[in-house]
Formats: structure tokens, sequence, C-alpha cells
């Protein structure tokens, strides 16, 4: 409702436009709701029409119905053959490997230099003719011929498996140790591999195309057992029972697991099976190709799973193609969606459907590769559904060797090597369709409609024709005739909602029109969206205002409206000038908006800001910004504290700042640390300050360090003895202990060894430390008096106590030189000094690395308090000895080397002692079986024989 109390009626959502209706074409008989098109164009069910109407999930929008765009092949263009299948894969470090011409070799392309090279096998050594008089062979053996290779793949553990055809088998190159392939044999005519495919657990699938089977391997290349289990007992009644007959006792039956035989293969029901591919969950994919039409198998565990389903593209095609579209596959790949990939969830009520990724057909005319969606019903899991997508994949010069999925990407041979297959920006659209929204209640008798508002982005080329018809009567909707509205217009001002950020883009934004023929308490819409066909108009929201605020009733005299058509002209009239003043009265009616963070726009944030006092960094998003403004009492209260300066540098450089960082719990438990140096140093045991020495003869136990009730003279005993066993005195001696380090390098040495020694410290006090050892003795002793009495002194002032050069008497002059020595320097010098460690960033590069020290610098100068002095820096872990508290900073859990705290050191990259260096390979690396260190299931032989 506005300013004026008019209301209006909301479309925003798919749900509200799924409610509106599909005109029919002349040739359909009815016009059917646009949320039953989509139900059935999602589940793959027959249609009352075909749908002109799209719902795009991705920017919530209605569009007109997106069209497959089908490439046409030259008359010259040479269709790929399934001979032409060659095998191929991709590593982790996007090098490619694909099976040569000749069949007998592998290629290589490497991802630096992009270069071409047979990567197996190596060219044999030239033989040398041995010279006059020398030795060698008559005859020099000929090296066998290499065997015929079919199939090729890299696994999830980094091995190169490749299919070999004569003899049946596999090679085993490990990519990682290098040197030359391990060869597994098969029994003759057991297994012919045609494709190989790899699973998430390290092993491989390979597909025999001969005998339409295929068989699964393991991370160990041994055959996994589909077999079932053979039973050894029957399950039975126990003999005793209980006597009330509450339950009844059985003894289970006793099974025992059937052994893995060569011949336990996967049979496939398929005409021509010729690509195979795995899902995140272990199931299979096969495709079946036939000789109009191919079909897509699912398997687990050996077993069949629902229907096949064919492969056939209808109801999206562009114009000028035949519909329906029986694609023949010549290879495919498969992408599982992310959300497979990710830690298991309970799904919410409204998921029926559960994406299992995407499917890539390549056509058997080698030019275009089709995507469909894969899905399964929660309710019928094990029938797949694919949904064609319009998703623009051609191929140029496609070879026939083979689709490569990598990642999320997918690559497919060009001439010499291979090129990323990349969807081309090509759409292409329905071209017109209609739609009738549901009637509409005014709520009022002979009710006169205001305004439309359409959210939309409305292109060159493209329109949005809107149609009305008004009644007073429900009923006489249907049979009334429809009215022409004006052609709707972009507002410059935005939206007509107070205080809503406008909509950014080219031809976005809020277009409006004034009804001209609505008049009647019930309404009806009609919009016809038309495009050229490469492009659509995108309708957001869709707002009908009601009832018109008539200026003309309100302010002027009746004699304005005596004339039917004057009447008509100046009410409409007015009401451009009711629209314009409606949206200040708006703003000012819903000012409130602005002094709460979470709704006030975007481009007043800064305004709000200085109600705090606060300037917003200009390089922070939008929820940084909102997220500061709502906790900035939380934020003032804290600031300049520890915790303040985490806040600060969390809501800066966290990736998703959350309520959690103004609701941190002690002790803190962020990866970021204050460390405040005064409450890091290493300090010494020492006495309490009330020790007092005993008087007369006493017995003193040397011990490992040195306290003042030991006295100072064993201190020098002590020291001249260590200066004797140094050689830098002849015999031990009582030597004065010097409170200064000597100038004589040796004895130099010497003093600062001694001195941490049995000390726990060095003495450091000079000159410049003089005031702060007087300020020591006033909070200490209160006035001069006391201090005299204690030392036996006459000093005249606590001001002009001078700083001992000399080791004190014996009594509280030496306690307190030690306590000054010990506590008070370490707390003073490390006083007003923090650092602030920061977790490396992962994935990031040097100069990444500066722009992430430089900004949490900036903050930290911005947040500290003004007398303190800070440093900045990376740690690789959450303990620094010598810089952090045990049970404090620390977490035990994460170890000493965290890797997802930091990033592998890469030479000219990466700094010394903040990162980790990468695991050597092969020997140490744990995310896979090693050939050599690893028991599979023999000792590593330079052959596996299954025969």
């Amino acid at each position: 409702m506005d300013a004026n109390g008019t209301r209006y009626h909301l479309l925003l959502g798919r749900e509200d436009w799924a409610r509106c209706r599909q005109v029919a074409a002349p040739s359909e008989p009815v016009s059917p709701l646009l949320g039953e098109l989509w139900a059935g164009q999602e589940k793959d069910e027959p249609l009352p029409s075909a749908p002109r109407l799209a719902w795009d999930a991705e920017t919530a929008e209605l569009t007109l119905q997106p069209r497959l765009f089908l490439f046409l092949a030259a008359q010259n263009d040479v269709a790929p053959t399934v001979d032409d299948r060659r095998g191929a894969g991709r590593d982790r470090y996007g090098n490619t490997y694909w099976v040569g011409e000749d069949r007998r070799s592998l290629r290589v392309q490497s991802s630096g230099s992009g270069t071409i090279s047979v990567f197996w096998p190596m060219e044999p050594p030239v033989a040398q003719t041995p010279s006059r008089g020398g030795f060698g062979p008559v005859n020099p053996p000929t090296p066998p011929p290499p065997p015929l290779l079919g199939g090729l793949t890299v696994t999830a553990h980094h091995y190169l498996v490749v299919g070999t055809v004569e003899p049946a088998g596999l090679l085993v190159f490990d990519l990682h140790a290098g040197g030359p392939p391990s060869r597994i044999l098969w029994p003759d005519g057991l297994a012919a591999p045609f494709d190989l495919a790899p699973t998430r657990d390290g092993g491989v699938l390979l597909l025999d195309r001969t005998n339409r089977c295929f068989w699964r391997l393991d991370a160990s290349f041994h055959p996994v057992r589909t077999g079932g289990d053979l039973l050894v007992e029957q399950e039975r009644e126990d003999t005793f029972q209980p006597a009330d007959g509450r339950a009844l006792r059985k003894n289970p039956a006793r099974t025992f697991p059937e052994g893995v035989s060569l011949e336990a293969s996967s049979p496939l029901a398929a005409v021509d099976p010729i690509s195979i591919e795995s899902l995140a969950d272990g199931r299979v994919l096969v495709l079946d190709r036939g000789e109009t039409d191919s079909r897509v198998l699912l398997y687990r565990d050996g077993a069949p799973q629902g229907s096949p389903v064919p492969l056939v593209v209808s109801g999206i095609l562009a114009q000028g193609h035949p519909t329906p579209l029986h694609l023949v596959g010549h290879d495919f790949a498969f992408i599982p969606d992310e959300r497979e990939l990710a830690p298991k969830r309970d799904p919410g009520p409204e998921e029926e459907l559960r994406s299992l990724g995407r499917l890539y057909v390549v056509s058997a005319q080698g030019n275009q590769t089709l995507c469909f969606r894969v899905e399964e019903r929660r309710t019928d899991p094990g029938q797949l559904l694919l949904t064609p997508l319009t998703e623009y994949l051609p191929m140029r010069l496609f070879g026939g060797k083979a689709l490569v999925a990598s990642g999320d990407r997918l690559f497919y041979d060009f001439p010499e090597g291979f090129i990323p297959l990349v969807a081309q920006r090509r759409p292409r659209y329905e071209r017109e369709a209609v739609l009738r929204t549901p009637i509409l209640d005014g709520r009022t008798p002979d009710c006169v409609w205001h305004r439309l508002f359409l959210d939309a982005c409305i292109p060159p080329g493209t329109s949005v024709q809107v149609r009305s018809r008004a009644t007073q009567e429900r009923s006489e909707v249907e049979s009334t005739a429809w009215s022409l509205e004006p052609v709707p217009y972009l507002r410059s001002d935005g939206s007509e909602l107070p205080w809503v950020e406008s909509s950014t883009g080219e031809h976005r934004g809020t277009w409006e029109l004034l009804f001209q023929h609505a008049r009647g308490q019930y309404l009806q819409l009609e919009l016809t969206l038309r495009g050229p066909g490469n492009t659509s108009p995108r309708l957001h929201a869709l707002r009908a205002y009601y009832p018109r605020f008539s200026y003309a009733e309100r302010y002027l005299p009746a004699i304005y409206r005596q004339g039917p058509d004057a009447a008509n002209f100046l009410e409409r009239f007015l009401a451009n000038m009711e629209g314009f003043f409606t949206t200040l009265e708006d703003r000012l009616a819903a000012v409130q908006v602005l002094f709460d963070a979470r709704s006030a726009p975007a481009e007043t944030l800064d305004w709000l800001a200085d109600w705090y006092g606060l300037v917003l960094d200009p390089a922070w998003d939008e929820t940084r910004r909102r997220l500061l403004l709502r906790h900035a009492l939380d934020f003032y209260q804290w600031r300049g504290t520890p915790r303040g300066l985490r806040m600060a540098l969390r809501l800066a450089l966290d990736d998703c700042p959350d309520e959690s960082i103004f609701q941190e719990d002690e002790p803190p438990r962020s990866p970021l640390r204050i460390v405040e140096h005064f409450r890091a140093a290493r300090l010494p045991v020492r006495a309490p300050a009330t020790d007092s020495l005993p008087s007369g003869i006493r017995t003193v136990v040397p011990r490992t360090r040195w306290e003042p009730s030991q006295g100072g003279a064993q201190l020098a005993d002590r020291y001249g003895e260590a200066q004797a066993e140094a050689g830098l005195s002849p015999t031990p001696q009582r030597v004065p202990f010097p409170l200064r380090a000597p100038t004589d390098k040796g004895t130099a040495a010497l003093w600062d060894t001694f001195s941490r020694a049995v000390l726990g410290f060095v003495p450091s006090a000079t000159d410049a430390e003089v005031t702060w050892w007087r300020e020591f003795l006033t909070r200490r002793y209160r006035h001069i008096g006391a201090l005299n009495a204690a030392w036996s002194t006459s000093h005249p002032a606590l001001s002009q106590v001078p700083l001992p050069t000399t080791l004190p008497e014996d009594g509280p002059a030496l306690v307190d030189w030690y306590h000054f020595e010990s506590v008070v320097l370490p707390m003073r010098r490390a006083a007003h000094r923090f650092s602030v460690v920061l977790p490396v960033p992962k994935g990031g590069t040097a100069e990444q690395y500066r722009e992430r020290l430089e900004q949490a610098r900036r903050v930290v100068s911005l947040e500290k308090p003004a007398h303190t002095v800070f440093d900045v820096k990376f740690y690789w872990a959450m303990f620094r000895v010598g810089e952090a508290r045990l049970g404090v900073d620390t977490l035990v859990d994460l170890g000493s080397r965290a890797p997802e705290l930091m990033t592998a050191m890469v030479l000219g990259r990466g700094y010394l002692a903040e990162s980790y260096l990468a695991a050597s390979h092969p020997g140490d690396v744990a995310d896979r079986h090693i050939l050599g260190r690893d028991r599979l299931a023999a000792p590593p032989t330079p052959g596996r024989d299954l025969r």
C-alpha cells in the first residue's frame, strides 16, 4: 500500500508465474497453466502443448522458451566412425594422453609448453657398429613390437592405465614415479578393452565392446567381486525358547563370500556399448549406440537399474530443425554435480528430484556436443531422467578420438592435440508467446485500476504488449473483449517502491504504464512477449495497482468532471503528477527504512555510518558494511582491545563474514591471533617481594638457578669457577660478577652464557632505564625513608637513587636489583607491543600475500591504541615458540604444519617458514597406492599375469 492507500497485486517467483496460463495456439485445444507445462517438461511427461515460456531459476525471471541451436554439417564434412575412437585422459596437472594413430603408441600434450610428443614406447638406442677388431653381436636382437592398444584413462591416484587388445591386459604407468609400465595380462579372449573410465576410489571401469560386458577394477587393479555370498547354513529357530513366548529366538543363516572370478564380469543388455562413465556414488553409465538412436544404461554392482533412457531431444529445438531429434552418440562424458561431491545432507521436502550431474554426448556427425541434466526421483531411485539443455557446444574438426572430462571442463581432439570444449554464446528463443494472468480482484465495485509496473529487462528488438479486460462480475471476464494498453516505458528514477535498490544493467529496470481502459472490480491481463529469436524479454515481477487515487475527485471542483471525454483526459493527465508526488510521499512515509542497516539501500550506508562517526572502507562489499553498522555499538565497546582488533581484522579479511565475529567466546578460537608481547615474555622464577635474608651464619644449598637468597658471594664464586673452566683464569677465584657486558669478546661470551644459565636472564639495564628504576622503587617503597631503612643507606630522595653498576650488597637492595632486571625490564620493553599473526591464504600468490598483509596493517593502524607498536606476519600453524601461550593461543589438534592453513612452497611465490614443502614423489604421497611401497597383492614384479 502506498501513501494514498492504493494497493497492488503481485506476481513474483516461480509459483506466482506458474498460475498464469499460456494462450493456446489455434491448433491447440486448451490453454494450460505454465506450472503444468514446466512440471511435465521436467518429468519428461506428455504435454498438452509445447511450452513457449520458460522459468530461468538462476535469475528468477520469466523468459521466452530457449531453443537448442543445432550445428548443420557441411557437404564435405566426414563424420567420425567408431573405429576412430581412441582412449584419452588428462592428469591432475593438465597433461593430456591418448593412443596414437598406429594404436601401438601413446602421445602426450604437455600442459606447460603445449608441445606434443611420444610418451611410450621410447625409441630404442641406436646400435653402435663395432670397430675393426672389436667385439659385438653378429645379429642384434630386435625388440618385440608394442601391443595393440585400446582404451586409456588416468585414475584418481594418478596412474595412467591403457588397455591392450593383443595380448589382452593392461599397461599401468606410474605418473609420479615414472619408469616403464607394469603389465597385467588377462586370459586370451576374456576381455577386449575398448573404453576405460576412472572411479572416485582410484579404480578403473573397463568396457568390453566385443563381449558386451564391463569390468570394475579396484585401486590395486584387481577385479571387484560382483557375485553374492555362498549359503552355508539356513536360518533356523533355536531349540531353546523363552517360556513366556514373548520373542522368537533364531539362529541366523551362515554365509561365505564367493571368491573373485575372472569370468565374473557384468554383462550388458546392450546392442553396441561404446562408452562407459562412473557416477559419484559408484554407479556406472553405459552408452549404447543404435542405428537410429542411442540409449543410456545404468548399473549398480553389476546389475541394471531402471529402464534404458533414450537420447531424444524434443521441445527445445530451434525453428527449422526436425523434432523430436533422436541422437546417435559417438562418445560421452559425465561431470558430477558439486552437491554430490559435498558432504551429504538431508534433502528438503520440496526437493523431489536429485541432481546427479551433467552428461555430454557427442553426436555421430562429430560437429556438436549436446548436454543433458541427469536426475532421478528420490521416490524412485535408479530410474534416470535426462533433460536436454540448450547449451551450444560446437566442435570444429573433431577427430573422433575421445571427449575427455577433467574437473568441470571438457576437452576434445583437434587435428594434432586437444583443446577445450567451450559453450558459445548463440542463444535461440521462441519468437512469441502469450500468457494470461489469474483474475485479479479490485475489492470495490467499479474499481478504476491505476498502474502496471514490470521489473524486467526488455532489450531492443523485443517487446512486451499488454492488454486488459475488466468487468463487475467474475463470471463475465472470459466473455469480455480485450483492450490494448499503452506500451510500457522505462522509469528513470527506478522502482516506485520506497527505498528499494534499483536493478542494474542495460535495458533493465522498472517499466510502467497507466491503465487507460481498466475499470471494473475484476481484471485480467494478457502479456505478449516477442523477440527476434536471439534474445528475449525477461520478466521478474508484475505489480498491478488499484484503485486509482484521483486528484480530480479530491482536489478539483465537480465542474471539471462533467464532460466524460474531458473528465477522462483530465483524470489521466493528473495521474501522471500523482505518480510523481506519490513516489516522494512514499519515501517520506518509509523514512525509517534508512535507519536500519538491514533494510537501508546500499547507496545510503555511508550516510548511515556518519551517524556513528564511521568511515566505511570503499573496498568492502555490501555484506561487510551492513554487518559493521548492525554491530557498531559492540565494535565501539571493544575498540582498542585484542578482541576489538580481532573483530576489525575478521570483518576485513574473512571470506564469509557473519554474526560470529561479534559473538566471540573466551578463549578465542579464531585462526587469527593477537599476541601481546608482555604476556608471551619468558620470565624467571623469582622470590616474592617480601623476602628477607636471615641474619647470622646460614647454610646455603647450591642450586642450578641462582636466587638472591643465596647471596652475592655464591654468585661470584660460581662466576669464577666458570672462568676457570673456560681457561680465562688459572685457578677458581672469587671475581665480582659484573652487571655490564665485559669489553673482551671471549669474556663477554662467557658472561652472556653464564647469565642465561645461572640467572635466567642477561643483565641489560643501561643509564637510559634509570627513570624506570626509580619508578619501580617509588612503587615499592613509597618514600625515601623506607628505602634507606631497608638498604641501610642515606639517599636524599627516591628521584636521586642511582642505577646499580656493581652487584648490590646482600639484602633488599640485591632483591630489588634482581626483580628489576628479571621482571620489570622485560615487562616494560614488551609493553605496548603486539604482533598480529594471520593464517596463510589458500592457493594465493606472492602478490596476494602482500596485499593481504597491507590490508591487515591498514586495519590495525586504524583500530589500535595510539601508544602501541605492532607488526603483522603470517604463520604456518597455531603455535609459534616464544610468541604464543600454550592453551590460549594454540590448537593442538591441527598439528605443527596444518596444510589447510597454508599453501605448498613454490619457488619465487612463497615465504620461507610461512609455507610447507610439497610432498616429493612418489614415496610419501599418502592419497594413492604406490607400486613398490604399498603391498597391493604380491611383491612388485616387472609384470603380473592373471592367467
